[in-house]
C-alpha cells in the first residue's frame, strides 16, 4: 500500500477515541441496567385502589426514528431496611412490562410491592397470593439490556483495537529498525 493511500493517523486516534468513550458509556450503562437481587430491594405496601398514570413515553431508535410505548407511574412510598420511609415517589415498571391488574382491586385490598427507590423501578406486585408482575420478568427485562450493553461496548472496544494496531506495530517497526545497527 503506497503511502498516499494510508488515511492520516489523526483520524485513526479520532476513531479510537471516539470507539472508546462509547464503548465504556455503554459498559458502565449495561452495568447499571443490571437488576437487583430480590434482598436488596425495598417493600411498599399499598391499600387499594391505587391511582396512576399511563403516560406514552416516547424513545429514539436509531435511524427509523422514534417509537413509542405505554408505561405506568405508581405513587408509592417505600420502607427501608432500616425502617428508613422513602417519600412518595412515583415508581414505574421495566420498559415493555405492566402491572397487570392493579386497577381492579378491591377497596382496602393490600398490595405488596418490591421496588428500587434509587431507580424507581417496580420489581413485583402481589396481593392476595396472585402476581400482577413478577420479580424474574423484571430481571429477564433488565438483563436482556444490559446483554446488549455489553455486546455493543465489547464490540466498540474491539475497535479501538482494531484503530490502534495499525499505528502500534508501524511504531514497533520504526522502532526496531532505529535501534538495529545498520552495517
Amino acid at each position: 500500500m503506497a503511502e498516499a493511500d494510508k488515511p492520516p493517523d489523526f483520524w485513526s486516534w479520532l476513531g479510537a477515541a471516539i470507539s472508546l468513550v462509547l464503548g465504556l458509556w455503554l459498559l458502565i450503562a449495561g452495568l447499571r441496567t443490571l437488576p437487583l437481587a430480590r434482598g436488596d430491594l425495598l417493600v411498599a405496601d399499598h391499600v387499594g385502589p391505587i391511582n396512576y398514570s399511563a403516560p406514552l413515553m416516547r424513545v429514539s431508535s436509531g435511524r427509523s426514528g422514534s417509537t413509542t410505548y405505554r408505561t405506568q407511574d405508581i405513587p408509592l412510598v417505600a420502607l427501608g431496611d432500616n425502617q428508613q420511609i422513602y417519600r412518595q415517589r412515583y415508581y414505574r415498571p421495566a420498559r415493555g412490562l405492566w402491572v397487570d391488574g392493579i386497577d381492579r382491586l378491591d377497596s382496602g385490598q393490600q398490595v405488596r410491592f418490591l421496588v428500587d427507590p434509587h431507580r424507581q423501578l417496580v420489581y413485583e406486585a402481589t396481593s392476595r397470593g396472585k402476581t400482577f408482575l413478577a420479580y424474574d420478568a423484571t430481571a429477564e427485562t433488565l438483563t436482556s439490556g444490559a446483554r446488549r450493553a455489553f455486546l455493543f461496548g465489547f464490540a466498540l472496544l474491539g475497535s479501538v483495537a482494531w484503530h490502534l494496531w495499525p499505528l502500534a506495530s508501524r511504531y514497533w517497526r520504526e522502532r526496531q529498525a532505529a535501534n538495529s545497527p545498520t552495517p
